[in-house]
């Protein structure tokens, strides 16, 4: 999207923090050009709407034609990337180094040889000590630049020590390169089809992992590359449903970062992505110790850092922290605790409102619903699964719109609405059939609220112990376990066999 339309400069301007806005504002403020002074005018009045107003903008700018004011918002924005990036060169070492290898370009030039190649020796320290290795391969190759066109004094000791960099460095990047190939070959794997169904696909992801797995020894390999390391094994295991191998690469690679300060300040938000798998594999493996262990240790270290949050850092650990918190209710049946604190997270989401996707609004919503299905609140529960079945997009993650779609059933069954049922059933019949990957769990469960809706009340409970036997035997399949991770329709069978909460039958599950 062209950085001139509106919304996208009033969605940086409403990203901005305080102390953001003053460092524009200071800025900026060194400018006293008339035109200049009406692009502050453009920030001032975006920075003043909760909402955007174009209308409002337009009139209140005054008369300017749609060229100027087109231009006048690429300039902002430009501006404001500016200011930011002032402001956190001192803060960020990737920033500085960038910075001084611009410096170091400009004093070549120049003719200026000694003073670039002093620079260039301070960013390369400063590269190697956050393991920027990329940067610090381009710095390296600048000196040889320099110190192949002119005479600078050199020692060849030096120039030996040099070359030897060059190689080291060439070695780490190509692996890195490698391994981040593999890490986003996964993840594309996973975006189109998902957890592995069948050994034939089993098989097919074990073959394509062995095949472009870069050879090497662990112990050998930089901080960065066992990273990018343990995320490729992290995929690996999760694609094959294997959460035991996922939990424990999820471990080392929060373990290094617990035992490296650079990496920590290189990229929090890495370090709070490798909880987000370690508590998704302890989730599977209903770990419940673990699980609430890690939790509190994500919890306790963004209390702790919130402050020196970004943005990005902030909604980050918004949704894996409260992500994390609904599932261990989950697992621990304290769906009561998890209601109350639903209205903590609508206001979160209210707050990231232009940062989160329809994705992740989708899966938040579906774990309010099962939380207030939970307590026995399916009224509540409706609300949140009304807003997934209505997503204009039918084709986004389809496999949890069909998991919406059976709980809605749940959530009528439990209210009652049988009047209602059949016209579900069959409507949502459609929708289900029309998935190529449906499974075993999730046609069953159609097929036993076609029966339910049909069904006089006192052939109710023999059609549900029908079902619950027969998905019994369902769940024992590997491939298949996966479905009662998304949605437990075991439990909510036998809370109706045998009139209890699922809150208590969970509880009573992990006493």
């Amino acid at each position: 999207m062209p950085i001139s339309q509106t919304d996208q400069v009033f969605r940086l301007v409403k990203s901005l923090s305080k102390s953001e806005k003053r460092n524009f504002k200071l800025y900026a403020g060194r400018i006293q050009d008339k035109e200049d002074l009406l692009y502050i005018k453009l920030f001032d009045l975006m920075d003043k709407q909760k909402e955007l107003n174009e209308r409002e903008v337009l009139d209140k700018m005054g008369k300017i034609n749609t060229t100027q004011y087109s231009n006048m918002k690429r300039h902002l924005y430009s501006q404001i990337l500016v200011s930011l990036r002032h402001l956190y060169k001192e803060k960020k070492a990737f920033v500085k180094v960038r910075e001084y290898i611009d410096q170091a370009y400009i004093l070549y030039n120049k003719g200026l040889y000694m003073p670039a190649l002093k620079i260039l020796d301070k960013a390369k320290k400063l590269s190697f000590k956050h393991h920027t290795d990329f940067s610090s391969l381009t710095i390296v190759e600048i000196e040889k630049m320099i110190q192949s066109r002119h005479i600078t004094r050199t020692n060849t000791a030096s120039i030996e020590a040099l070359v030897e960099q060059a190689d080291t460095l060439a070695h780490t990047s190509l692996n890195r390169t490698k391994l981040s190939n593999l890490k986003v070959l996964l993840h594309r794997y996973y975006i189109k089809t998902g957890h592995v169904n069948n050994e034939a696909e089993e098989q097919e992801v074990v073959d394509f992992f062995d095949n472009n797995l870069p050879t090497f020894e662990e112990k050998d390999l930089g901080m960065m590359e066992k990273i990018y390391l343990f995320q490729c094994y992290v995929w690996y295991y999760y694609i094959l449903e294997d959460f035991k191998g996922c939990y424990e690469y999820a471990l080392k690679w929060i373990n290094l970062f617990d035992h490296s300060e650079e990496l920590m300040q290189r990229d929090l938000d890495l370090y709070m992505r490798g909880f987000h798998y370690v508590l998704t594999a302890a989730y599977n493996l209903k770990m419940i110790p673990e699980y609430a262990k890690h939790l509190e240790e994500l919890d306790n270290f963004r209390r702790q850092n919130y402050s020196s949050f970004n943005e990005n850092s902030k909604i980050m650990s918004f949704l894996y922290v409260h992500t994390g918190r609904m599932n261990g209710h989950f697992l621990q049946g304290t769906f009561d605790v998890g209601v109350s604190e639903i209205p903590r997270t609508l206001r979160r989401m209210k707050r990231y409102a232009l940062n989160l996707d329809q994705h992740k609004i989708m899966i938040l919503n579906f774990k309010m619903a099962w939380m207030y299905l939970g307590n026995a609140m399916p009224k509540k529960a409706n609300e949140y699964l009304i807003k997934i079945i209505n997503l204009s997009s039918k084709t986004l993650r389809k496999d949890m719109q069909i998991y919406a779609r059976l709980m809605h059933l749940m959530v009528n069954y439990d209210l009652d609405g049988f009047e209602i049922m059949p016209y579900l059933t069959k409507n949502y019949e459609k929708y289900i059939k029309s998935e190529p990957n449906t499974n075993q769990v999730q046609l069953q469960t159609l097929d036993m609220f076609k029966k339910l809706s049909k069904a006089p009340l006192f052939d109710r409970k023999k059609i549900l112990s029908t079902y619950h036997e027969s998905l019994s035997e369902v769940k024992e399949y590997h491939f298949s376990k996966r479905a009662f991770l998304y949605l437990d329709v075991l439990i909510w069978i036998e809370s109706k066999i045998e009139d209890k909460s699922i809150k208590d039958l969970t509880k009573q599950l992990n006493s």
